[in-house]
Protein backbone atom coordinates (compact mmCIF):
# COMPACT_ATOMS: atom_id res chain seq x y z
CA UNK A 1 0.00 0.00 0.00
CA UNK A 2 1.46 3.39 -0.71
CA UNK A 3 1.74 6.14 1.52
CA UNK A 4 -0.26 9.40 1.31
CA UNK A 5 3.03 11.31 0.07
CA UNK A 6 3.65 9.39 -2.84
CA UNK A 7 -0.30 9.10 -3.83
CA UNK A 8 -0.03 13.02 -3.88
CA UNK A 9 3.49 12.99 -5.65
CA UNK A 10 1.93 10.61 -8.31
CA UNK A 11 -1.57 12.62 -8.68
CA UNK A 12 0.44 15.84 -9.15
CA UNK A 13 3.03 14.44 -11.93
CA UNK A 14 -0.12 13.52 -13.85
CA UNK A 15 -1.90 16.32 -13.49
CA UNK A 16 -5.08 14.81 -11.39
CA UNK A 17 -7.44 16.40 -10.28
CA UNK A 18 -9.70 15.63 -7.13
CA UNK A 19 -12.94 16.98 -6.62
CA UNK A 20 -14.34 16.93 -3.45
CA UNK A 21 -17.65 17.42 -1.98
CA UNK A 22 -17.60 19.57 0.97
CA UNK A 23 -20.66 18.58 2.26
CA UNK A 24 -19.79 14.95 1.97
CA UNK A 25 -16.33 15.92 4.06
CA UNK A 26 -18.30 17.17 6.91
CA UNK A 27 -20.35 14.35 6.90
CA UNK A 28 -17.70 11.44 6.80
CA UNK A 29 -15.76 14.25 9.75
CA UNK A 30 -18.91 13.89 11.91
CA UNK A 31 -19.28 10.43 11.67
CA UNK A 32 -18.85 8.65 15.26
CA UNK A 33 -18.16 5.02 13.63
CA UNK A 34 -14.30 5.83 11.98
CA UNK A 35 -12.92 5.96 16.11
CA UNK A 36 -14.57 1.87 16.17
CA UNK A 37 -11.35 1.80 13.46
CA UNK A 38 -8.87 3.45 15.86
CA UNK A 39 -6.19 0.54 16.62
CA UNK A 40 -5.16 1.47 20.01
CA UNK A 41 -9.00 1.98 21.05
CA UNK A 42 -9.65 -1.56 20.03
CA UNK A 43 -6.55 -3.03 21.84
CA UNK A 44 -7.37 -1.35 24.72
CA UNK A 45 -11.06 -3.23 24.73
CA UNK A 46 -9.42 -6.55 23.57
CA UNK A 47 -7.05 -6.82 26.77
CA UNK A 48 -9.97 -5.39 28.69
CA UNK A 49 -12.24 -7.98 27.73
CA UNK A 50 -9.50 -10.74 27.81
CA UNK A 51 -8.92 -9.91 31.43
CA UNK A 52 -12.48 -10.12 32.15
CA UNK A 53 -13.94 -12.66 30.15
CA UNK A 54 -14.01 -16.23 32.53
CA UNK A 55 -14.10 -18.09 29.68
CA UNK A 56 -11.47 -16.83 27.11
CA UNK A 57 -11.56 -14.46 24.26
CA UNK A 58 -11.50 -16.71 21.37
CA UNK A 59 -9.76 -14.89 18.46
CA UNK A 60 -12.58 -15.53 16.45
CA UNK A 61 -14.96 -13.92 18.51
CA UNK A 62 -12.60 -11.36 19.26
CA UNK A 63 -14.35 -8.24 16.56
CA UNK A 64 -17.67 -9.43 18.13
CA UNK A 65 -17.22 -8.69 21.53
CA UNK A 66 -14.81 -5.97 21.10
CA UNK A 67 -17.77 -3.92 18.93
CA UNK A 68 -20.56 -5.39 21.43
CA UNK A 69 -18.36 -3.85 24.51
CA UNK A 70 -17.89 -0.56 22.43
CA UNK A 71 -21.31 -0.18 20.95
CA UNK A 72 -22.48 -0.75 24.34
CA UNK A 73 -19.91 2.32 26.06
CA UNK A 74 -21.15 4.64 23.15
CA UNK A 75 -24.49 5.03 22.66
CA UNK A 76 -24.34 6.84 19.21
CA UNK A 77 -22.95 3.57 17.62
CA UNK A 78 -26.12 1.85 18.29
CA UNK A 79 -27.27 3.35 15.52
CA UNK A 80 -24.88 2.20 13.36
CA UNK A 81 -24.45 -1.86 14.67
CA UNK A 82 -25.95 -3.19 11.94
CA UNK A 83 -23.74 -1.49 9.06
CA UNK A 84 -20.45 -2.82 11.03
CA UNK A 85 -21.88 -6.21 12.43
CA UNK A 86 -19.82 -7.84 9.74
CA UNK A 87 -17.33 -4.83 9.21
CA UNK A 88 -14.24 -6.74 7.05
CA UNK A 89 -12.17 -3.48 8.02
CA UNK A 90 -13.50 -3.70 11.88
CA UNK A 91 -12.20 -7.46 11.72
CA UNK A 92 -8.99 -6.76 10.11
CA UNK A 93 -8.39 -3.70 12.57
CA UNK A 94 -8.88 -6.02 15.05
CA UNK A 95 -6.74 -8.38 14.11
CA UNK A 96 -3.88 -5.38 13.94
CA UNK A 97 -4.39 -4.54 17.35
CA UNK A 98 -3.90 -7.88 18.64
CA UNK A 99 -0.84 -8.32 16.50
CA UNK A 100 0.27 -5.07 18.37
CA UNK A 101 -1.10 -6.52 21.77
CA UNK A 102 1.64 -9.51 20.63
CA UNK A 103 4.39 -7.07 19.69
CA UNK A 104 4.80 -5.00 22.67
CA UNK A 105 4.18 -8.21 25.28
CA UNK A 106 1.00 -6.96 26.68
CA UNK A 107 -1.00 -10.40 25.32
CA UNK A 108 -0.67 -13.51 23.75
CA UNK A 109 -2.40 -16.59 21.89
CA UNK A 110 -2.36 -19.94 22.84
CA UNK A 111 -1.66 -22.23 20.30
CA UNK A 112 -4.33 -24.68 20.99
CA UNK A 113 -6.98 -25.11 18.77
CA UNK A 114 -9.52 -22.95 20.57
CA UNK A 115 -6.78 -19.70 19.74
CA UNK A 116 -7.77 -18.24 22.78
CA UNK A 117 -6.19 -14.66 23.73
CA UNK A 118 -4.51 -14.33 27.78
CA UNK A 119 -2.72 -11.31 28.81
CA UNK A 120 1.06 -11.86 29.99
CA UNK A 121 2.12 -10.28 33.63
CA UNK A 122 2.91 -7.06 32.31
CA UNK A 123 -0.16 -6.91 30.14
CA UNK A 124 -2.21 -7.25 33.25
CA UNK A 125 0.04 -5.10 34.95
CA UNK A 126 -0.76 -2.37 32.17
CA UNK A 127 -4.27 -2.82 32.60
CA UNK A 128 -4.41 -2.51 36.29
CA UNK A 129 -2.65 0.50 36.50
CA UNK A 130 -4.54 1.97 33.79
CA UNK A 131 -8.12 1.40 35.63
CA UNK A 132 -6.50 2.54 39.21
CA UNK A 133 -5.79 5.98 37.47
CA UNK A 134 -7.28 9.12 37.97
CA UNK A 135 -7.29 10.45 34.32
CA UNK A 136 -9.46 10.53 31.41
CA UNK A 137 -7.86 7.06 30.18
CA UNK A 138 -8.52 5.81 33.65
CA UNK A 139 -12.12 6.66 33.72
CA UNK A 140 -12.21 5.62 29.73
CA UNK A 141 -10.80 1.76 31.17
CA UNK A 142 -13.53 1.50 33.65
CA UNK A 143 -16.16 2.64 31.58
CA UNK A 144 -15.39 -0.15 29.15
CA UNK A 145 -15.06 -2.49 32.10
CA UNK A 146 -18.22 -1.72 32.62
CA UNK A 147 -19.96 -1.60 29.19
CA UNK A 148 -18.29 -5.54 28.71
CA UNK A 149 -19.65 -6.76 31.75
CA UNK A 150 -23.36 -5.28 30.98
CA UNK A 151 -22.45 -7.03 27.34
CA UNK A 152 -21.23 -10.23 29.02
CA UNK A 153 -24.47 -10.30 31.38
CA UNK A 154 -27.22 -9.24 29.07
CA UNK A 155 -25.71 -10.57 26.14
CA UNK A 156 -24.60 -9.87 22.15
CA UNK A 157 -27.47 -8.38 20.92
CA UNK A 158 -25.51 -7.07 17.74
CA UNK A 159 -27.77 -9.89 15.08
Amino acid sequence: MKALDELAAEATQVNARLHLDSEALTRAAGMTVDGLFYTPLLALTIIIISRAKKSGLQTKDMATWTLGTLVKHFEALRIARGRIQWSVLLRRRCADALVFLEDTGLAGVHETPDRTIHLTIPGREFVGKLSRSSDEVGVLVRQLERAYRAVDQGGLELL
